[in-house]
């Protein structure tokens, strides 16, 4: 059996962890290894993720400094073990048959050898975990359904202009992460659009999968990243440096006025 990697970065958000990790034990696929990567946090987070380390040996614990997200999963990455890669946030929820239905879809398409599968997804209020959402706050769509019958020219084409899925939609290829690189330190938002970018730069398709059982599940509060509009409008100015995006804007926004900028496509980009 292949072996999953789990990474887990969660800095103080130990009070969401508990329901993460409990999503990860609920998974039907046994071969895996849950790697909890704790990025300085001041709260209970390294309590609850050493209970787990007790109740079952699959799960393991890492503590940094405070970093930041994209170190922390590269931290994870690096020590990670896996065939493949499957990244949770700690507030997010993965559903029981996510990781055994995206392997056999590998195994199905094994003849394609650069590929990235994933999976759908749905939203749920914080305090509603049972009530799953199509639409994010502001009436947000964050999912495009991509297939391999894409051609590379229109998956890239698409990429130009928002980031197709959430992070955990994907089980990554471990290999991926060794050809093109980690996720960018630098960026403290959009680094996995950012990401996802290299990746079709670098030869990869996405496909996607929509079998019962395999979302991934997205929780919305108030403290989310995407609410904080002034870190969106500066890493949206890295990312649109670094790869000279195309996000579809009326003529007479100027490129510098980058608030307003963003303004223009934030319902484009991540979720």
């Amino acid at each position: 059996m292949k072996l999953v990697s789990i990474i887990v970065p969660c800095y103080n958000q130990g009070k969401y962890l508990k329901m993460s990790l409990d999503s990860i034990l609920n998974q039907s696929y046994p071969d895996w290894e849950c790697i909890v990567i704790n990025d300085g946090s001041n709260d209970d987070t390294e309590k609850i993720a050493l209970g787990y380390l007790n109740r079952d040996e699959r799960f393991k614990y890492k503590f940094q400094q405070n970093k930041g997200l994209s170190a922390a999963r590269n931290l994870g990455i690096s020590i990670a073990k896996g065939d493949f890669i499957q990244l949770l946030d700690a507030d997010d929820l993965i559903e029981p048959d996510k990781l055994a239905i995206a392997l056999a879809q590998y195994h199905h398409l094994e003849n394609h050898k650069r590929l990235i599968i994933y999976s759908s997804m749905r939203y749920f209020e914080s305090e509603e975990p049972a009530k799953l959402k199509v639409l994010g706050r502001n009436d947000f769509i964050g999912h495009v359904e991509l297939k391999l019958e894409d051609s590379p020219a229109s998956q890239k084409e698409l990429v130009q202009f928002r980031n197709p899925f959430v992070i955990s939609a994907p089980l990554y290829p471990a290999d991926l992460f060794k050809e093109i690189g980690s996720f960018d330190a630098s960026l403290t938002a959009l680094e996995d659009w950012d990401l996802h970018i290299r990746c079709l730069k670098s030869g990869y398709l996405f496909h996607h999968h929509a079998e019962a059982g395999t979302r991934t599940l997205i929780r919305l509060h108030d403290k989310s990243m995407m609410r904080n509009q002034h870190l969106m409008d500066t890493n949206f100015g890295i990312v649109n440096t670094k790869h000279q995006l195309k996000p579809m804007v009326a003529p007479e926004v100027k490129h510098s006025v980058l608030t307003g900028f963003f303004k223009k496509i934030k319902n484009r980009l991540k979720p």
